[in-house]
């Protein structure tokens, strides 16, 4: 609404006469609406059918009118660097959402911001000691909270949905430096947390199951690089969706509730025990870890020799550079032969090369899970993705020589997949090594990881987290919702509830909930929301059937000229509390 105002009141300082005339007024729409036409155009069809059913404008405050923040792939979460260095900033749509995420309960956490919401829910009369500013603002944060939650919630499917809620809690928790870790972070970012609070000294894990299903999982190696690293406390956030279905999102309601519970790595052990006979495999700990005594492990750990003895060969050390050598000499040897320019050659291995890590194998961008010759298909046209790319951004002067370096590329990489899978017969090092390390079980594993907890320090008892059996080969850990009830039965209480118990509430979700309170909530005070609110959407629909006709009706900017004015002018008298102010110059659109 300011983008409008401001550019409208520009405009008009330009002239003369307090006239502002169809084509200046069409400058001013055209630059409006530049960044926001996709929504613009998909909002006008219902908009159209509305007139069309001879609909007029609603005399009662409806969920329509509640402001709605757009809900982006990026993400309200997410912090950029500005332009020229400086601190980290929300996007813009963050930065909208912050705005009125930051008037629930200022300063509190996830529990007090829960009790807030409900003391609302349950009583939505704005406070009357407080000022109309105040009292706007608590009802209209409070009102665009619960419109935003319910559209993640009921209107996205259970990945979109769980990305969407990461972003919209990181904002709520910490208005200003709450950020949503990516989902392809490495390296410094790289770790098992969803968002990070109070400029990355709080990680959270945050967990949205339907309820019934709650499992609570994930990479048990990135935990612990978390635990025995830069987060030593890692605090779980599990919400489950109780739901009422139905086919209309408008018509689902129910409630959200939450838990909580932090991961140390002084109750680390106790809590995967807790899964029973999977999460005690995924701690099982070397030979060598379970019979030398404890000062003898600290020596060799100091010397290094602990580490050397416990090495296990990575999966780049499989053979795979001559393997990669191969296919594109191969290649490039065929499209030679067959007079295939110079120039086509080279750049067939160049983009090999920015595909495909030379020393590892990985493909570029996958976070490691894709690997040259460990990924084939034989359905489809190209037995490898990276195959594919390459051929498809690669130029050729005629159709025979696309078809032969298709036929050279898909025949390299089959040979290339079957050398690597004789290599593989033979045994890697990795398979003997793990042999060789010959696992205490898991109960003697347990034992001893209790006493290295208790006897040991912290640097063995961590080195001993990053060499049990679920760290080495990487495995996941999923903690049902029946294993985090037995929480209370742990000995390592300290830090165990990082909001005194597991569970902290539930919050009340549904279009049918919003519109109770939105009825709940008018009185005399709420007429000013509800004429502002009114002009807000009679605004909007003008301007987007303005612009959906061709920017021809000049009714209709007039008519949007007068609602931003209005609306400018009633926006004051809240703000004010309706007192009187300086006389100022008249604009036709307000302030």
């Amino acid at each position: 609404m300011s983008d409008l105002r401001n550019i409208l009141k520009e405009e008009y300082k330009k002239k003369e006469e307090v006239v502002v005339s169809p084509t200046s007024l069409i400058e001013m729409i055209e630059q409006l609406y530049d960044a926001i036409e996709p929504e613009v155009m998909g909002a006008v069809a219902p908009l159209m059918e509305e007139e069309a059913r001879g609909s007029s404008t609603p005399q009662k405050l409806t969920i329509d009118l509640i402001p709605t923040i757009p809900i982006s792939e990026i993400g309200w979460g997410s912090l950029v660097t500005p332009e020229g260095g400086g601190a980290e900033v929300r996007t813009q749509s963050g930065q909208q959402l912050a705005q009125y995420l930051n008037n629930i309960a200022p300063g509190g956490d996830i529990k007090v911001k829960i009790a807030a919401l409900n003391k609302y829910y349950d009583d939505p009369i704005p406070d009357p000691t407080g000022s109309p500013k105040e009292q706007l603002q608590h009802t209209i944060s409070n009102l665009v909270f619960y419109k935003t939650l319910t559209n993640i919630i009921t209107n996205f499917n259970a990945s979109a949905a769980g990305f969407a809620f990461e972003s919209f809690l990181a904002v709520l928790l910490d208005a200003k430096t709450g950020k949503q870790i990516p989902a392809t972070a490495t390296g410094k970012e790289s770790t098992i947390a969803d968002i990070v609070l109070f400029q990355g000294s709080r990680p959270i894990s945050l967990k949205l199951y339907k309820e019934g299903s709650l499992s609570v999982g994930g990479s048990y190696k990135q935990l612990v690089e978390d635990l025995t690293g830069k987060y030593p406390t890692m605090e779980y956030i599990v919400v489950t969706k109780d739901l009422k279905e139905s086919k209309d999102p408008l018509k689902q309601q129910g409630k959200l509730n939450f838990y909580a519970f932090n991961f140390t790595n002084q109750n680390l052990v106790e809590i995967m025990a807790l899964q029973g006979s999977e999460g005690l495999e995924l701690m099982q700990i070397p030979g060598q870890l379970y019979k030398a005594p404890i000062p003898q492990l600290e020596e060799l750990m100091q010397d290094g020799s602990l580490e050397r003895a416990l090495r296990v060969p990575t999966r780049r050390e499989v053979p795979l550079i001559p393997l990669m050598d191969g296919f594109v000499s191969a290649v490039q040897a065929g499209m030679t032969k067959a007079g295939i320019g110079d120039d086509v050659v080279a750049s067939f291995e160049n983009e090999f090369n920015e595909r495909v890590d030379r020393e590892t194998g990985e493909f570029i961008g996958s976070g490691g899970k894709k690997r040259f010759t460990y990924y084939a298909s034989s359905r489809d046209r190209f037995p490898s993705a990276i195959t594919k790319e390459i051929f498809n951004n690669l130029t050729f002067t005629s159709p025979e020589y696309s078809t032969l370096v298709e036929t050279l590329m898909n025949e390299g990489y089959a040979e290339a997949v079957k050398q690597r899978k004789e290599l593989s017969k033979k045994g890697s090092a990795r398979k003997e090594k793990f042999k060789e390390l010959s696992f205490a079980t898991k109960k003697q594993s347990l034992k001893r990881l209790i006493e290295l907890q208790q006897g040991a320090t912290p640097e063995l008892f961590n080195f001993v987290l990053k060499h049990t059996n679920g760290y080495l080969r990487e495995k996941r850990f999923e903690l049902t919702k029946g294993n985090l009830g037995n929480l209370s039965s742990i000995e390592a209480q300290g830090d165990l509830y990082p909001y005194e118990s597991w569970e902290l509430g539930s919050i009340e979700i549904g279009a049918q909930k919003i519109q109770k309170m939105l009825d709940d909530s008018i009185n005399s005070f709420n007429e000013a929301i509800f004429s502002i609110f009114t002009d807000l959407k009679d605004l909007s629909g003008h301007l987007n059937k303005y612009v959906a006709g061709g920017l021809k009706d000049d009714g209709l900017a007039q008519e949007a000229e007068k609602e931003a004015g209005e609306i400018g002018s009633k926006t004051k008298e809240v703000r004010t509390g309706g007192k009187d102010s300086e006389p100022q110059a008249e604009l036709p659109f307000g302030e």
